[in-house]
């Protein structure tokens, strides 16, 4: 059974997330103990300060470093993708399949502080059906609060977009009731950790599926571990087959 974690920040000195290699390891250890068998990193892409070329040059350096301080120990394997920030023209943008999940068609997307519009969901639109790929929104619990939510709601209930909700929400405020809500609704498809350090930031799977078992029940645990097992199988199938849609 796998375990996949599809959002964290545990590349060394590349965004917010772990300052250094020593500081990845410690991530990975933490979220080995919590049953994570499998990590995506997903470092912040904005458009509007990287360019994808010195983007992806940084990551595959920080990668093969992590790769290399992790060999021999038993912990979590890492997958390469990123949480892309939003921008107009995002639809259109065929770069941006470049930074999938681990080459797949599912693409991590992060809508924080953006009015959600009908050019927003035009974009989204064109991701889907211009791009091939499949949005996941990032600690979707954080986006509830922007005019036209509902929108990014209606697309999720279409099935042409999935959630992801952060495991802090689930166990400790400013975000819990939000993130209770949207998972009794059924809008949530994925728990992960948005871990960026040990201390500030760190993985809480385990205390979040704990959290899930007691509030709702263990049918939801099963549901959500299921999907990461799916999306695990899938992203990796297409890996393996470089780029094949799913």
């Amino acid at each position: 059974m796998h375990l996949l974690d599809i959002h964290s920040h545990i590349l060394p000195a590349v965004d917010d997330g772990a300052r250094d290699i020593k500081t990845s390891i410690e991530l990975l250890k933490m979220m080995k103990n919590q049953g994570i068998t499998d990590v995506i990193a997903t470092p912040h892409f904005d458009a509007s300060v990287h360019n994808i070329d010195d983007f992806h040059s940084v990551v595959a350096s920080a990668k093969e470093e992590l790769d290399r301080e992790k060999t021999g120990l038993d912990l979590p394997d890492v997958l390469i993708g990123s949480e892309v920030f939003y921008f107009r023209g995002i639809g259109k943008s065929y770069g941006i399949k470049s930074l999938s999940l681990a080459n797949s068609n599912y693409l991590l997307l992060e809508l924080q502080n953006v009015p959600i519009d009908d050019f927003v969901i035009k974009d989204i639109n064109g991701l889907v059906y211009d791009l091939g790929l499949t949005p996941i929104f990032a600690h979707i619990e954080r986006y509830a609060g922007e005019k036209g939510f509902k929108k990014i709601l209606d697309l999720i209930s279409y099935g042409v977009c999935y959630a992801q909700v952060n495991a802090a929400s689930v166990i400790e405020p400013p975000f819990k009731r939000t993130a209770y809500k949207l998972i009794k609704k059924g809008y949530v498809s994925f728990i992960a950790t948005d871990s960026h350090s040990p201390l500030q930031r760190p993985p809480m799977m385990d205390k979040a599926l704990e959290e899930i078992d007691k509030t709702f029940d263990r049918r939801t645990v099963n549901m959500f571990v299921e999907n990461s097992e799916e999306l695990y199988n899938k992203i990796t199938n297409s890996e393996k087959n470089s780029g094949t849609v799913i």
